[in-house]
């Protein structure tokens, strides 16, 4: 049995002819446009939802895909409308006009090809969801709209909202064959039509389901619409300029970044070169002398014997190292050209052995390390070393960190940077620079046994 037969197709004929003609233009007439509303602004305008689904609709329709829909497109714009207003001069007339907008549809879908029973079925649906948008307002419900329904002119019944969803189940069995009449149902739904389940317990939830089934089975069949409402919303599409460089948010992060880093080091560098500077005049300053008097009887130093000098006899012979020991302190110094290469603070591995034999004769003697770096005057400006004093820490923490570890007592073991402070020769050439760019190591040992010349008694230095 075709699902549209009963109870439409046999109401459609004798229903033909129960409204007169629409007066003249109502805005024309009355000076009143027909959905104007004199209710306070946000009451009565909440249909803009339901007014872009009447428009998608439209759009859907002007495709050309739904001949039931194109037809019915003026009383499907018209259910919101009528459902949000508070308002109306003239009910009788808008009954009049819907009606003669029913007849319009159906001349329109013969016109496309609609088959009776379609078209009958799709003015049952229009019908009803019409009546409970009028049914609704305050001048529709309580006056004699229901008695004089649009159902009730072409179908003689008062109430479609049960058959409604028969027919739709009906339908749902045969989607390929009854997609533009279940499509034009599903704008129905979408635009606020509800039926019996207004007055269900949970019926809102379960129209939804039965909404989203519904378009999940016409999206089965027909597939998914275009995104765009129309596709000829522009005169011309703007081409895209090939040539047109567009900067990626990374590339600005990264830029900004890049500009910054520059900023930090110009100022580091600028720092670093005053640092220098600064670092020469503490060298230059003189600590004041103060005269003492002697004391009686004076004392007098034993020739200290040679501490390390002996122990590294064959590097000093080789111009490797230079040892000078003192009463309380012996002085290794390491010429910084065979040490590092230029602007490294690396030792060179042709160094390591030299080093070693240094470590062995510091261990040999007790008494604290201290290992100071000293650079030539000529400015040092790089990344890693901004400035002279930067380099001569650096230098003399690497040596430092060789000794300790081959002494085995880090505790022993003290680095520090001079820059260019106390040359050991005037930066007046390039032997007298390289003479400056030194290694010094001071092991300082206990003070020596004094002796007086009188008595030969030895004493502990004061």
């Amino acid at each position: 049995m075709n699902p549209l037969n009963d109870p439409f197709a046999a109401q459609r004929e004798a229903s033909h002819g129960a409204f007169t003609a629409a007066p003249p233009d109502l805005a024309q007439a009355t000076g009143e446009e027909p959905w104007r509303t004199d209710a306070p602004p946000g009451e009565t305008r909440g249909f803009t939802g339901a007014a872009l689904a009447a428009s998608a609709a439209s759009a859907v329709a002007a495709e050309g895909g739904n001949p039931l829909v194109a037809a019915a497109n003026a009383l499907l714009n018209l259910i919101p409308q009528i459902r949000y207003t508070v308002h109306h001069p003239n009910p009788v007339w808008l009954r009049e006009h819907l009606a003669n907008e029913i007849r319009q549809f159906e001349a329109r879908a013969r016109g496309a090809g609609a088959s009776p029973e379609q078209i009958g079925a799709a003015r049952y649906c229009l019908c009803t969801a019409l009546d409970e948008a009028a049914a609704l307002t305050p001048w529709g419900g309580a006056g004699d709209w229901s008695a004089n329904s649009l159902l009730v002119a072409f179908h003689n019944e008062t109430w479609g909202g049960e058959k409604f969803f028969e027919l739709l189940n009906r339908l749902m069995q045969q989607p390929r064959e009854q997609l533009n009449l279940l499509e034009l149902l599903y704008y129905c739904l979408v635009l606020g039509f509800e039926g019996r389940y207004r007055v269900l317990d949970n019926g809102r939830a379960q129209l939804d389901d039965l909404r989203h089934s519904l378009a999940r089975t016409i999206r089965s069949v027909r597939g998914d619409y275009d995104a765009a409402l129309s596709a000829h919303w522009r005169d011309e599409i703007a081409r895209e300029d090939p040539h047109r460089f567009a900067v990626p948010l990374w590339a600005c992060a990264a830029l900004a970044l890049l500009v910054g880093f520059g900023v930090y080091l110009g100022f580091d560098l600028a720092l670093a070169g005053r640092s220098d500077k600064a670092f020469a005049m503490i060298g230059r300053l003189q600590i004041p002398s103060v005269r003492l008097q002697a004391a009686e009887p004076r004392a007098v130093h034993p020739t200290p014997p040679p501490r390390l000098a002996g122990f590294l006899a064959p590097e000093i012979a080789e111009g490797l190292v230079e040892v000078r020991d003192a009463a309380d302190r012996s002085v290794i110094v390491l010429r910084g050209d065979g040490l590092f290469e230029s602007g490294s603070a690396t030792v060179i591995d042709r160094y390591q052995p030299t080093l070693a034999r240094v470590a062995a004769a510091l261990a040999q003697v007790p008494g604290a390390i201290v290992v100071a770096g000293y650079t030539d005057n000529v400015p040092v400006h790089s990344a890693r070393f901004p400035s002279n004093w930067n380099l001569s820490v650096e230098r003399a923490q690497a040596v430092a960190a060789i000794l300790a570890a081959r002494l085995g007592d880090a505790g022993r073991v003290r680095a520090e940077g001079r820059g260019a402070a106390d040359p050991v020769a005037p930066n007046d050439s390039a032997a007298n620079r390289a003479r400056n760019r030194r290694v010094e190591i001071t092991l300082l040992t206990a003070p020596p046994k004094l002796a007086t010349p009188d008595t030969g008694v030895a004493g502990d230095a004061p």
